[in-house]
Order: C-alpha cells, then sequence, then structure tokens
C-alpha cells in the first residue's frame, strides 16, 4: 500500500482494506470524492489522494473552468469558493479518459446524482464511476465512515455500490 495512505490504516482514521480500495481505484483512474465536515478529515485526506495521483498521473490543479482542457488523466479539485463548484464537478466528470479528486463539505455541496444525469442527458459521463469517501467523528476522533461507488450505466439508472 501508499505509504501516504497507510499513515492513515496506522492512524485508525480507516481499516487497511479501505485504504487499499482507495487506492486501487486511484490506479485505475477512477474519480474520488472525500465528504464530510472539515472537523472529520477531509482536507488533509483529499491533499493525501491528490498527492497519490500527482505522482502516478499527468494532473493540473483546477482553478477554474479552463484548467479542464489540459489534456491530463487527473483534475485535481480543491475547495473553489468563487466559482458554481457543482457545474466544475459537473463538467470534470464529462472529459473523458480523465478523472478527478475533489471533496464535498457544506461549504461545497455538490449533488453527484444531479451532475451524473445532467452529463447523462448529454451523453458524457456513463459508466464512469465515482467513489465518495464518507468521514465524519465518533467520540471526537474522524474516521472514514463509508465508501460508495456511484455511476450512471447506458441506461440513465445510478447504480450505488457500498464497500
Amino acid at each position: 500500500m501508499n505509504p501516504m495512505i497507510s499513515k492513515f490504516v496506522t492512524q485508525n482514521f480507516m481499516t487497511e482494506e479501505q485504504g487499499q480500495y482507495i487506492e486501487d481505484a486511484i490506479m485505475r483512474k477512477e474519480s474520488i470524492v472525500v465528504s464530510g465536515h472539515r472537523s472529520a478529515g477531509i482536507r488533509p485526506l483529499m491533499a493525501t489522494l491528490m498527492a497519490v495521483a500527482k505522482k502516478n498521473f499527468t494532473n493540473v490543479q483546477v482553478k477554474g473552468f479552463d484548467d479542464l482542457e489540459n489534456q491530463v488523466e487527473f483534475f485535481l479539485i480543491p475547495g473553489l469558493d468563487d466559482i458554481d463548484f457543482e457545474k466544475l464537478i459537473q463538467d470534470a466528470i464529462a472529459v473523458p479518459d480523465t478523472a478527478f479528486i475533489s471533496l464535498k463539505e457544506p461549504e461545497h455541496p455538490v449533488s453527484l446524482m444531479k451532475v451524473l444525469k445532467a452529463n447523462y442527458k448529454q451523453g458524457k459521463g456513463i459508466n464512469k464511476k465515482i467513489h465518495t469517501l464518507e468521514c465524519t467523528k465518533k467520540d471526537n476522533v474522524p474516521y472514514l465512515d463509508k465508501i460508495t461507488e456511484i455511476h450512471i450505466d447506458e441506461n440513465g439508472k445510478i447504480i450505488k455500490t457500498d464497500f
């Protein structure tokens, strides 16, 4: 397992199986959305996963819609306040042969089902897998609570599978 991801396993933020699942998803060039409140450790996790993608694939840190025109394998999308964040995620999903790593927090809400359906209507993003990593806290200790794979199939049906 990647040493940066295994650090989260050692800290009991996630299980070894979850860490391997996440690393495997990145290596298959599938998208990751880290979800939860900032206090649940989502930003350090997102930064670590971005570093893993940076080390292995061509990438660009997205600061605006123009960055989605770069010929890369991964878009690294931090929380951006001065932009239509949901539309940015929708447009990133629509770019063929790319994946992205981003977050979903109260300040940057994203409805993945909404953006997948919007892309489906345009014939884009079909069968493109997105893994949501839901982080939370129990007794003031942050941890990865749930991983869900989501995609839209050729018939426009949203498929969700929990790990």
